[in-house]
């Protein structure tokens, strides 16, 4: 599971991926035929933006100008480390993104995956997948997390060794700190401590065994959770 991948000496403190989706069925209900203002470049390291500068025009016809007068339309490029375009797979934006940040974890770094973007923007799909399938090449980065955390346990486990997994699940919504498998403890407060470091208070840990536990966890923790 962990074979191949990139040395982190290739990798910076920080790094930022942008993905872009296909539309949803509910957005091409019209039959009009979807053309995506994001354009992302060959070595998927920037995306193009194009702006219409024209007339407000339905979208049939802005999609004809974009052909016919292509000067009406203007890019802004951006850079990134990572641009995923429509096509591109869970598996292809884990192996770039979360990949590497999970080995580093197993290396004894602490480390962090934090998906931003509007409400519908694909946040949930990318890093749950909706399903919870271990051989659905749906799943998200979640999913491929937990495999390969637990692919590495039990490749170098012996008898010198012992590997101990706690998972925790929270929320933070309108600034309230909640604990999503203790849905009774709200208002959390955010501590620090010298051995600790920075922690929640009274957040739950569970001690779990095997991939499936987790996935209990999770969706026993997303049903308290608030969607909006």
């Amino acid at each position: 599971m962990l074979k191949n991948t990139i040395p982190l000496s290739q990798y910076d403190n920080l790094r930022v991926a942008i993905r872009v989706r296909p539309p949803l069925p509910r957005e091409t209900e019209d039959g009009i035929p979807f053309r995506s203002i994001a354009i992302v470049s060959q070595d998927h390291k920037s995306i193009s933006l194009a702006e219409y500068l024209g007339a407000e025009l339905d979208e049939i016809e802005r999609q004809r100008e974009w052909e016919e007068k292509p000067q009406l339309f203007q890019l802004h490029r951006f850079t990134f480390d990572s641009v995923f375009d429509l096509d591109s797979t869970q598996l292809d934006v884990y192996t770039q993104t979360a990949k590497p940040a999970v080995q580093s974890v197993l290396e004894g770094y602490n480390s962090t995956i934090f998906a931003y973007g509007q409400t519908g923007t694909g946040k949930t799909y990318t890093m749950e997948g909706f399903t919870y399938n271990n051989k659905d090449p749906e799943r998200g980065i979640i999913q491929r997390t937990i495999e390969d955390i637990f692919y590495f346990i039990e490749s170098t486990s012996n008898e010198n060794t012992k590997f101990i997994i706690r998972a925790s699940y929270l929320q933070i919504y309108n600034e309230n700190i909640s604990d999503l498998l203790k849905p009774e403890k709200k208002n959390l407060q955010i501590r620090e401590d010298k051995k600790k470091g920075i922690y929640v208070d009274c957040l739950s840990e569970w001690a779990v065994l095997s991939p499936i536990d987790l996935y209990a966890l999770l969706k026993r923790g997303a049903s308290f959770r608030a969607p909006a």
